[in-house]
């Protein structure tokens, strides 16, 4: 039997996961710092990682929801 996240045992390809997906849905590289707090949650238990991982695919493929907000413009500013 497969176990679940096996893949992300490595350390850096979970880095390297981690990383690319956050700068694609970002449009950025990340920052010295936040490759680094990455490279350190790239270092826990792979399920854990795993999880992680499938949390930003989740919310990256959700589009922004605006919840009825509308654009009001004061009357004064119109």
């Amino acid at each position: 039997m497969r176990i679940k996240y096996e893949e992300f045992n490595d350390e850096e390809y979970a880095f390297q996961q981690l990383k690319v997906l956050l700068e694609e849905q970002l449009g950025r590289d990340l920052t010295k710092k936040e490759a680094r707090k990455i490279r350190w949650l790239s270092g826990w238990e792979q399920e854990t990682v795993g999880v992680l991982l499938d949390l930003i695919q989740e919310v990256a493929g959700k589009e922004t929801k605006h919840d009825n907000h509308k654009d009001y413009m004061r009357e004064d500013f119109k």
